[in-house]
């Protein structure tokens, strides 16, 4: 039965994920003429490394990684080592970010925006072997990290029903 339980929980911030994903599959408009699109998924792996890591393992952040690599055509593997650098270091300070104020917390989901667009940037060169220019992978992190405040807030709320609803650990 315990299994069973645990899946459930396991199955909402991966359906969440899932929808993410599709999200951001949707380019914006960056006012350079140019688009990019929010990594959705990165904003829900640092809100759950942060509150409910028990409810999203890092096999689990892996597989919506990879999911989010094919369907969006780009090098296999980049989002999938993005999100899980963005979900380990996240979780390695979680025992700091626990309680913080949602300021601390924004401030730290910058720091893991400006790792993934570094890491995203590192790993489209590799795989292009060329350097590639930045700048699209900045705005994508700057978009991200504006899209995370109302992301945060409805997520909070999600948190506050699993709160409830969850059996004790």
């Amino acid at each position: 039965m315990r299994d069973l339980s645990q899946a459930f929980w396991i199955a909402v911030p991966v359906g969440l994920s899932l929808v993410c994903v599709l999200l951001g599959l949707i380019p914006v408009g960056i006012g350079t003429g140019g688009t990019t699109a929010p990594i959705f998924t990165l904003a829900v792996a640092y809100f759950f490394a942060v509150h409910r890591p028990e409810f999203f393992p890092p096999w689990a952040v892996f597989g919506i990684g990879l999911l989010q690599d094919v369907l969006s055509g780009g090098p296999l593997g980049l989002y999938t080592v993005v999100l899980l650098a963005g979900f380990g270091l996240t979780h390695s300070q979680r025992l700091f970010l626990v309680g913080r104020s949602f300021s601390t917390l924004w401030v730290g989901f910058m720091a893991v925006c400006g790792l993934a667009a570094a890491i995203a940037w590192f790993g489209a060169s590799v795989h292009y072997g060329v350097v590639v220019n930045p700048m699209p992978l900045i705005w994508q992190a700057l978009i991200t990290i504006a899209v995370y405040p109302p992301m945060s807030f409805i997520l909070s709320r999600i948190n506050q029903r699993l709160t409830v609803l969850a059996p004790a650990a």
